[in-house]
């Protein structure tokens, strides 16, 4: 306020003086051109129409005073009568006298400091006979700048203080609208919510009332595949199958709900935003089911490989005491043949498996199903038709875990009521595919149901926790670019598995 006010007075101030100067000069050029004047100072006779000339132009022009002179340097008109008629010498209006000049400045001669401007008077011949000088106090034009600064000033003020109540107003609207916190503890505030936001594995997303996205944190954006936050897009941009309405219908203060995206299973959680009564949006959180089902699947494939060593573990140990009682009892023969004969069955088992199946893994997971089913009781049978060499890199341990585990578990349990139980596993690698079969002997699926095997809970037990496996077996088959296939018929089912030599672009992996 102060450093306008001051550019004001100097603004004020300078264009006052312009003014003035181009007032006098033009009042006086005004006067001298006038007849009244030029006659009066032409006869030398103060003429009664002068003084009343003087009088008007001085009130019309707001002048201070106005001095005439003839070329004696009597004085015509003066703001002082007791100088009228007195001779004096040319100071202000030398120039104007002696060269004719028209001109304007600052002088103190008559009645102070004044701007004044000078004009010569000329006669019908053209000859300079006398001058006229008027002026404008620098005095009186400070006060009325002074006037004007003054009333600018008082209305400064009112300004200033309607500007102060308005900013407490205001400060305490803010601070209501920023919970009391001052800036530096919001700043610290945003710091700290980026920083909790990138660090927590679920996506969250937060919403205006209109469906907009205001907030998306970095476990979101890779959930779902994106490139950009989407700041301010509506939700279905990314999310095209979340349904708003039903969201901010619903009072319900957490909704929870699974949502298909992009080949996903998400499991999302809505947690409504509201000021009082107002709904201003919603924070939606979500993570991906199929990365649970994934380390679900690898739990169950480790309990599956701790199973099958039990079984070894459980079989082995049965024939260690039957070998030990017989031992017992002196029948070394007998003992020696049993101890052969199961060399012979564990070498012939292992020659098949190590001649035909060259990949380890599949090898590992070979032999702890034989445990198993003979544990159970059932003939597995690898096929000598079968040649498999080392699988490429990108089909991993956890995938032929899930594919060949599940199939042959489901051939055991298909085959354990049948009085004569046989499992056959086939492998071949030959061409540009890996096909992998597994056969069992069991009662075989009715053909209105083929299709139904690979849904997500289907099953044919009525116990819980079923119905998984084949749903699992499909999803990897395809993640790796293959295929499954399943025909079945009394004397039994068989699964075909194909799966490409080169891995796919894009594949679910686990």
């Amino acid at each position: 306020m102060i450093l306008m006010l001051g550019l004001f007075i100097y603004i004020d101030y300078s264009r006052t003086y312009e003014r003035t100067e181009e007032n006098s000069l033009q009042t006086a050029k005004i006067l001298s051109h006038m007849d009244t004047v030029q006659d009066s100072i032409s006869t030398e006779d103060q003429s009664a129409e002068l003084p009343p000339i003087i009088d008007y132009y001085k009130s019309q022009v707001g002048a201070s005073f106005i001095v005439i002179k003839d070329k004696n340097g009597q004085i015509l008109t003066h703001p002082n009568k007791e100088r009228v008629g007195q001779v004096t010498t040319f100071k202000d209006e030398f120039t104007a006298i002696v060269f004719g000049g028209f001109y304007s400045g600052i002088s103190g001669e008559t009645m102070g400091q004044a701007i004044v401007g000078v004009a010569p008077v000329y006669n019908d011949d053209n000859q300079i006979i006398g001058t006229v000088k008027v002026g404008f106090l620098v005095e009186s034009l400070s006060g009325a700048i002074f006037e004007r600064a003054k009333n600018l000033f008082y209305f400064s003020l009112f300004i200033f203080v309607l500007a102060i109540l308005s900013s407490v107003l205001l400060a305490r609207s803010i601070r209501k609208d920023t919970l009391g916190l001052e800036p530096e503890q919001i700043a610290a505030f945003y710091s700290e919510r980026r920083a909790i936001l990138s660090s927590i594995s679920e996506g969250i997303i937060a919403i205006d009332a209109s469906g907009n996205i205001t907030l998306m944190n970095t476990a979101a954006k890779e959930i779902l595949d994106l490139a950009h936050n989407h700041i301010t897009e509506p939700i279905q941009s990314v999310i095209p199958t979340f349904v708003l309405s039903e969201q901010f219908i619903n009072n319900e203060i957490h909704q929870s709900f699974e949502l298909n995206v992009k080949d996903k299973i998400l499991i999302m959680t809505t947690v409504p935003l509201r000021n009082g009564v107002n709904q201003k949006g919603a924070v939606i959180t979500f993570k991906d089911k199929t990365e649970t089902i994934g380390m679900v699947n690898r739990l169950f494939e480790v309990s599956k490989y701790s199973d099958n060593l039990r079984a070894q573990t459980h079989e082995f140990t049965n024939k260690l005491y039957v070998i030990s009682g017989l031992l017992q009892l002196g029948k070394y023969d007998q003992a020696i043949q049993m101890i052969q004969e199961e060399i012979d069955v564990t070498e012939y088992e292992n020659r098949i498996v190590f001649e035909h199946i060259k990949d380890s893994n599949v090898q590992a997971i070979i032999l702890g199903k034989m445990g198993m089913a003979s544990e159970m009781k059932t003939s597995f049978v690898l096929d000598e038709n079968s040649s498999l060499k080392e699988l490429p890199p990108f089909i991993r341990t956890g995938a032929l875990t899930i594919i060949i585990g599940n199939l042959i578990d489901n051939a055991l349990e298909a085959v354990s009521a049948q009085e004569k139980r046989e499992v056959s596993f086939f492998a071949l690698d030959i061409g540009e595919d890996i096909i992998i079969e597994v056969t069992d002997n069991g009662p075989g699926i009715h053909s209105d149901l083929l299709y139904e095997v690979f849904k997500q809970g289907f099953s044919t037990k009525s116990e819980a926790n079923h119905g998984f496996g084949l749903a699992n077996v499909q999803k990897i088959v395809r993640g790796l670019g293959g295929d499954i296939q399943v025909t079945s018929d009394d004397s039994g089912t068989t699964f075909s598995v194909y799966i490409p030599k080169t891995e796919k672009v894009e594949g679910d992996l686990i």
